[in-house]
């Protein structure tokens, strides 16, 4: 299963992801491949990238922010967040988003 937690202190942002899905065999997770999508596009968008620490291996992603985040960064992590959402509706047994 996939765990992913996020955190928000005003506009202090943290999140962690980890864990695999497990919903298929190795390069065939659709799950997988869509949370990993989800992230990383989601991580691509940001504005203010060096404003944030960002740890990435392979079944883990860990995202904090250093300084308060921009308006548009709250909004990248915020959909992010309803992204993954509504993929656990779906799949809760693989993914678990608090």
């Amino acid at each position: 299963m996939i765990e992913v937690i996020f955190k928000k202190n005003n506009k202090l942002i943290k999140f962690s992801s980890k864990g695999h899905a497990n919903f298929n065999e190795n390069g065939k997770d659709l799950i997988c491949s869509a949370v990993s999508s989800i992230i990383i596009g989601g991580l691509n968008a940001l504005q203010n990238k060096d404003s944030f620490v960002i740890k990435i291996k392979s079944g883990y992603v860990d995202v904090e922010s250093l300084i308060d985040a921009s308006e548009h960064d709250i909004i990248v992590f915020e959909t992010i967040y309803i992204q993954l959402k509504t993929i656990e509706e779906n799949y809760s047994k693989y993914l678990k988003v608090i």
